[in-house]
């Protein structure tokens, strides 16, 4: 078997500290909207900038995006 010309991901990016920790729970990744709207949420979700900068941009979030901007578009 040959060797792959790259290495394996973990020794190529840094864990971030939440991640290494293991604080980083799955139920981080559910935004309570009702703490977002009331400015209560955690504050990766009330920074839009941190928010996406921490977000892959995926294709149905993409859609999401356009089509909120669409609809709001038509409703001005």
């Amino acid at each position: 078997m040959t060797k792959l010309p790259w290495k394996p991901w973990h020794e190529v990016m840094e864990l971030r500290d939440d991640v290494r920790s293991g604080e980083l729970t799955l139920s981080m990744f559910a935004a309570d909207l009702h703490d977002v709207a009331t400015g209560t949420g955690r504050n990766v979700y009330q920074d839009p900038a941190e928010f996406f900068s921490l977000t892959y941009p995926t294709f149905n979030l993409r859609e999401l995006a356009k089509d909120i901007v669409l609809r709001l578009a038509v409703t001005m």
